[in-house]
């Protein structure tokens, strides 16, 4: 039975979603191929084993397939509509036992491609592309991400590279630590997740920062909660560039990410919401303050609505520890999609456009210029696509239900100001 035959027979089921503990169980479940093997019977007792021994390699996943386990007996109860179901999926993996990792890489993106999953949003395969491309140019075979969500990005980019890679990813969200851990059970000890905030809990190598090869993440969908107390009880200096507004957290994580990238030759990649290379105030010192560092490598602008219901342009920013050059390339990449509905995908030609651009470091008219920092400083620092890009005369937003959306995030941000404005006001009077 072929990989796709089996992902249809799992799917056909229309409990699939609710039997997900069991289906990962029954895919990790580890035996002989011989088909005389496969249980006659699947009842509770059958997972709770598989269970326990998934907990010998893995003991937060095994602890988190027990408490799923748990969940769906209390709330649906016996097994005994599922036993001839489960049966043929193992008899199907018995023919070919190396299907196992493929099946659960598809039935966890089914699974977090649907509006129900409870966990963040996955990061689309075309950006995890450009950002995997970026990163094999660079090198390298040690990763971290500080917001991993579901693992994708970080097991893609780790099963990319070289045999002896590996990397670290932390959530702080149990959904996405289960997803992270799955995609783990197979990489022979290459991936590790651990459910923890990174601010509050950063990995630590002795008494110091533990430090990567490459830290990259998304940060467009999971770094609103900031504290800027967090940034004065800071032991690590991680906030040298100055502390954002609370819940402005993209900048806060990229500095987490920057204190977490090797001293030497580490590389940085961070995927924002574009409104956050816009905003002034402590923000604007932040960028600054990186870019006079020299650690700003290239600013990729990415089309809107990338991800569904989310009408926002994202950039992808690239930073490096180590830089013989002082310009950032700025690369136009906002026009690289096809769109259907409401979501845009990029193109393959757009994400090898891309690749090129940043690899040859060239002005090219109209898609890629190349600004000193000291150029950059006689424009304010601002990294707003408009100065350096002519928009297309047919370029706008059509999509009323887009344009609502994003109307509301600006109503959002122009609220936020006004409480910092509030707030500054409040200490001057008092």
């Amino acid at each position: 039975m072929s990989q796709m035959c089996l992902m249809d027979l799992v799917t056909a089921n229309p409990a699939y979603r609710k039997l997900a503990a069991h289906l990962f169980l029954l895919i990790l479940w580890s035996r002989d191929s011989s088909e005389e093997e496969v249980p006659e019977s699947f009842e509770d007792g059958f997972f709770e084993r598989v269970a326990w021994q998934v907990g010998e390699t893995s003991p937060l996943l095994g602890d988190a397939l027990r408490k799923k386990l748990g969940i769906y007996k209390l709330e649906t109860g016996s097994l005994a509509a599922h036993h001839e179901y489960f049966r043929t999926i193992a008899r199907g993996l018995a023919e070919d036992d190396s299907l196992r990792p493929m099946l659960l890489e598809m039935l966890l993106q089914s699974i977090e491609a649907d509006g129900s999953y409870d966990g963040a949003r996955p990061c689309p395969g075309e950006l995890i592309q450009v950002i995997a491309g970026i990163c094999q140019q660079a090198g390298g075979r040690s990763y971290y991400d500080p917001i991993s969500a579901n693992g994708r990005l970080l097991a893609q980019l780790v099963s990319n590279s070289s045999p002896s890679a590996w990397g670290l990813g932390q959530s702080s969200a149990d959904e996405d630590i289960l997803h992270g851990l799955l995609r783990a059970f197979f990489q022979h000890n290459s991936l590790t997740f651990e459910k923890a905030d990174a601010l509050k809990s950063p990995p630590v190598d002795g008494v110091g920062l533990q430090v990567f090869d490459s830290v990259v993440s998304d940060l467009s969908g999971g770094a609103e909660a900031w504290d800027p107390e967090l940034g004065v009880r800071d032991p690590f200096g991680r906030f040298r560039y100055g502390a954002a507004p609370k819940g402005k957290g993209e900048w806060p994580f990229i500095q987490h990410m920057l204190a977490c990238m090797r001293p030497d030759h580490g590389l940085a990649i961070a995927v924002v919401d574009q409104a956050a290379l816009l905003r002034a105030g402590k923000d604007a010192e932040i960028r600054r303050g990186i870019i006079q560092a020299n650690l700003l490598d290239a600013v990729i602008y990415l089309p809107p609505k990338l991800y569904r219901s989310d009408a926002r342009p994202l950039v992808i920013l690239v930073f490096k520890s180590s830089r013989q050059s002082h310009s950032v390339l700025l690369v136009d990449g906002s026009k690289l999609y096809t769109s259907e509905k409401s979501l845009n995908t990029l193109t393959q030609a757009g994400i090898q456009q891309i690749q090129e651009q940043y690899s040859r470091r060239e002005p090219v008219d109209g898609t890629a210029v190349l600004l000193s920092i000291a150029e950059l400083e006689s424009n304010s620092f601002a990294l707003n696509p408009g100065r350096y890009f002519l928009a297309r005369a047919d370029e706008g937003l059509h999509d009323l239900d887009a344009l609502s959306r994003e109307h509301e995030h600006i109503k959002r941000e122009l609220w936020d100001v006004g409480a910092q404005i509030d707030e500054l006001l409040g200490r001057l009077a008092g």
